[in-house]
């Protein structure tokens, strides 16, 4: 196994019941330092940020040795959608990325995660591929001036068009940008009935920028982004794959409800999972 510990990335995901100090200390208390940056409130939901709220933050982050890797804003629950029919939605949407790309570049944070967007599902699916693409290439060009990466994941229709990770090389191929990659997610391999060998193929370890590591219940429709070996996803092999694919990015430990009520104990036991298995 070359995959190394230096890689995983621990994150806020399960503290969005916590204050911001609070979720900053425990992280620092589970010996973090690479962390992928949940814009969520009341942490650091992006439409209530401006550039004092953003030197702040990189403050908190550098007195605590932690450094942001990807800034990935709440984007399902909030009304967030670049392929949307409605223009006035499209450009609240393209604004709110606007402003993460920003952030980012401040925060010396050098990958986000955006949705692609997607439309009504009784429109021919086809119809909100155009405004996808439209879309991530005008913030692609101005991540490339930013320096920042953007990273996108394929998951359920009602989330994205991008159903699949043959979907997600469709849309590298359309955007032909080198600062628009993709990225794979445990969970969303589920939804979309997907095995890792699939979702490195299609995207190509070349593409491949991130990793969203939870453990998954793969019968039925129980709980996911479950602490890692308590679910029922093999997820030793993933880790192999990953490392036969010589893949060098980060993998952030994602993991939601109902963790919210014992974060920091959740986030622990995923921590140690993984380091038990690199290096």
């Amino acid at each position: 196994m070359s995959l190394k510990q230096s890689q995983i990335a621990l994150s806020n995901y399960p503290y969005f019941r916590y204050s911001l100090r609070y979720t900053l200390d425990s992280l620092q208390r589970l010996g973090a330092n690479a962390i992928e940056l949940y814009a969520c409130d009341p942490h650091f939901h992006i439409d209530d940020c401006g550039l004092p709220q953003v030197i702040a933050m990189k403050k908190m982050l550098r007195d605590r040795g932690l450094h942001p890797i990807c800034l990935t804003p709440e984007q399902v629950k909030y009304p967030i959608n670049i392929a949307s029919t409605n223009p006035v939605a499209r450009k609240r949407s393209m604004e709110t990325y606007t402003k993460v790309i920003q952030y980012a570049n401040e925060l010396e944070c050098p990958t986000v995660q955006f949705f692609a967007g997607w439309g009504p599902l009784d429109e021919p699916y086809e119809k909100a591929w155009p405004r996808s693409v439209e879309a991530l290439s005008c913030l692609a060009n101005l991540a490339e001036g930013y320096g920042v990466t953007i990273t996108i994941e394929a998951a359920d229709r009602a989330l994205t068009v991008l159903t699949g990770t043959d979907r997600i090389a469709r849309m590298l191929r359309d955007v032909d940008s080198p600062n628009l990659h993709g990225m794979i997610d445990t969970v969303c391999l589920k939804a979309c009935h997907e095995t890792i060998e699939d979702a490195i193929r299609n995207i190509t370890p070349e593409r491949l920028r991130h990793f969203h590591f939870s453990d998954v219940n793969m019968e039925g429709d129980g709980v996911d982004h479950i602490i890692p070996g308590e679910g029922t996803m093999d997820l030793d092999h993933v880790l192999d794959q990953l490392d036969r694919a010589g893949y060098r990015g980060y993998l952030s430990l994602e993991l939601m409800s109902p963790y919210e009520y014992a974060a920091e104990d959740a986030m622990r036991k995923g921590a140690e999972w993984m380091r038990a298995r690199m290096e």
